[in-house]
């Protein structure tokens, strides 16, 4: 029983395509022969090559047939990715061996399921446990897999899943919890997991198993998908069906819901999947997403989960850059979107949330992106400035509520304005003098200014969501007031090392300047209206780059430049911070 064997899954599956190609030549050669021997009658002298012709045929289709088996069996046997000779010792010499053994063992399990069903005992289940054994060292054989899921059929299969929980996990009513899952994959559910995955992933399963995700209960499911990784389409088959399943549907809705969080447990161990799941089911996902899910699951460890799998779907350079990108955008339209929950109050706010944070991490290399949807809509004269796609489907102020849910976080409001100003230097304003004869190099500075204050238009609508304390507030407002001239007076060359130390310093002045003028405006220690104090902010941006341009020698500006420079630094931040301002100080 068994063969040792070794095979290149490469090699191997080169050779099956060459002796498809051999048997495509026979096939269409065949029809002709056969008519020519027809007519030829007893005059045709090779008549053997016929029959030599047809026994090639036949060897070269077996030939494939065994190679697959070997090829799938190996594979699963050896998950790896080395290329090269693969090697191990099979449980069976043959496929035909395979399905004989898998019959048999069916049949065991049948007839020990029936007896339990008499008695209900635990010895009478102890006998089905022993029956489930004889799974072990073939579950990674696809066609014994496929044949043993063949003979016991959907509702059987079932079954064995619901008795072992029955009996060994009577308390889990809404999916097995951590501890019940790892009983399980010690005991027969997790090699009829296996069983599974092998049948499954190899295209061997009939539709009967494809409707079995439409009516199977939601806690066998997602213990299937939990116990062993399971081919992504299946798993995207079993989440698209789970979450477009009422609320209430499952038999006790108020328990904790750990068919939830095995679910996002399943997508941490397949990022590809989940990736695609985000792309491809909008809907879906965001029920995943939902600020109510998360907090009503009971199950404070799902809001992990889902944070981790997240990060694998969606950080930088993983998958397809198209697909992580449409991945993006479901997240952000979920999480932005009017009626979110994120945002308003209503569920309190998300002041410690793993998900905040790893969004704030990975959204990095998108914040321009962003910052083009709002410079688009600031300036809609300049189409230049727009997204590309997809991102220009992405609605400005989706995005600025997207930011406002995560900035609740304060670390990883922190992350996203660190992030912010690693942009701003990377846009490198500096390359482009305000008024530079060429008017190519004035439209360019404008664009860069544009996008830049754009960005800031976008963490200002933003932070109205935050928890911050009025002084920590005040710091934000005038951190994000300032990225447009943070890195602005780049444009002014400065010799000596004396004066650049002193135009920091200055800029740092102005910072606490603007923060004073904030806290008094929070304080009601000014009558001064919010519209009013923002207009200051920003006129104090302007004054402190004419003041350091006298400082430093250069001219002045006119009328007319401190009219474009104040609307290039703003980037049409006004209403923004206007909001920002009278939220916060009511």
């Amino acid at each position: 029983m068994g063969e040792f064997v070794g095979i290149d899954p490469l090699g191997a599956e080169k050779l099956i395509c060459q002796m498809e190609a051999g048997k495509d030549v026979l096939g269409r050669a065949r029809p002709g022969l056969e008519a020519a021997i027809a007519e030829a009658g007893e005059d045709w002298a090779g008549r053997q090559g016929v029959t030599a012709m047809h026994r090639t045929w036949a060897f070269f289709h077996e030939s494939q047939q065994d190679l697959k088996w070997r090829v799938g069996t190996i594979q699963r046997m050896v998950p790896t990715q080395q290329k090269g000779m693969l090697t191990a010792t099979f449980p069976f010499s043959s496929e035909t061996e395979a399905v004989q053994a898998a019959k048999k063992d069916a049949g065991a399990i049948a007839e020990a399921l029936k007896h339990h069903d008499q008695y209900l005992s635990g010895q009478s289940w102890s006998e089905v446990e022993k029956a489930l054994g004889a799974l072990k060292g073939r579950a990674d054989d696809p066609a014994y897999a496929a044949a043993l899921l063949a003979a016991l059929g959907p509702k059987t299969f079932q079954k064995l899943f619901r008795d072992w929980m029955n009996t060994q996990a009577k308390g889990d009513r809404r999916g097995l919890t951590p501890d019940a899952l790892k009983r399980a994959s010690d005991a027969s559910p997790g090699l009829l997991a296996k069983i599974f995955a092998s049948a499954e992933s190899s295209g061997r399963l009939g539709n009967e198993w494809q409707k079995m995700v439409e009516t199977a209960p939601s806690d066998i499911l997602t213990t299937l998908v939990a116990l062993v990784p399971q081919s992504g389409t299946f798993l995207n088959r079993v989440a698209a069906n789970l979450l477009n399943r009422p609320p209430n549907s499952d038999a006790f809705p108020t328990d904790p819901n750990w068919n939830l969080h095995n679910l996002a447990k399943a997508y941490e161990a397949n990022p590809e999947a989940f990736q695609r799941f985000l792309a491809g089911n909008p809907k879906e996902a965001g029920v995943l997403l939902d600020a109510y899910t998360i907090r009503s699951t009971g199950v404070p460890a799902y809001e992990e989960a889902v944070a981790k799998a997240l990060h694998g779907a969606l950080k930088p350079g993983f998958g397809a850059d198209d697909v992580r990108e449409r991945a993006w955008l479901t997240v952000i339209n979920s999480i932005g979107s009017e009626n979110s929950l994120w945002v308003g109050g209503s569920l309190g706010t998300f002041a410690n949330s793993p998900i905040s944070r790893m969004l704030a991490q990975d959204i990095k290399p998108f914040l321009d992106q962003l910052a083009r949807g709002q410079a688009a809509r600031n300036s809609p004269d300049m189409p230049h400035l727009g997204p590309r796609p997809p991102w220009d489907k992405l609605d400005p102020t989706v995005s600025a509520r997207f930011l406002g849910a995560l900035m609740q976080d304060p670390a990883a409001a922190d992350t996203l304005m660190k992030a912010a100003k690693e942009y701003t230097k990377e846009l490198d304003i500096g390359r482009y003098h305000p008024f530079d004869p060429s008017n190519y190099k004035q439209e360019a500075h404008v664009n860069l200014a544009e996008r830049t204050g754009a960005l800031a238009n976008l963490l200002l609508a933003g932070s109205t969501y935050a928890e911050w304390s009025d002084d920590e507030y005040a710091e934000q407002i005038a951190g994000y007031v300032l990225m447009p001239v943070d890195y602005f007076d780049q444009y002014f060359p400065i010799g000596s090392k004396i004066v650049s130390t002193g135009k920091a310093k200055g800029l740092d002045e102005v910072k606490d300047a603007l923060k004073g003028m904030i806290t008094e405006y929070l304080d009601k220690k000014t009558p001064e209206t919010a519209r009013t104090v923002a207009g200051k902010l920003i006129d104090e941006q302007v004054a402190w780059l004419n003041r350091s341009l006298r400082e430093h020698g250069q001219p002045p500006l006119t009328t007319s430049q401190m009219v474009l420079i104040r609307d290039a630094m703003e980037g049409r931040m006004q209403d923004a911070l206007l909001d920002a301002l009278e939220r916060r100080g009511g």
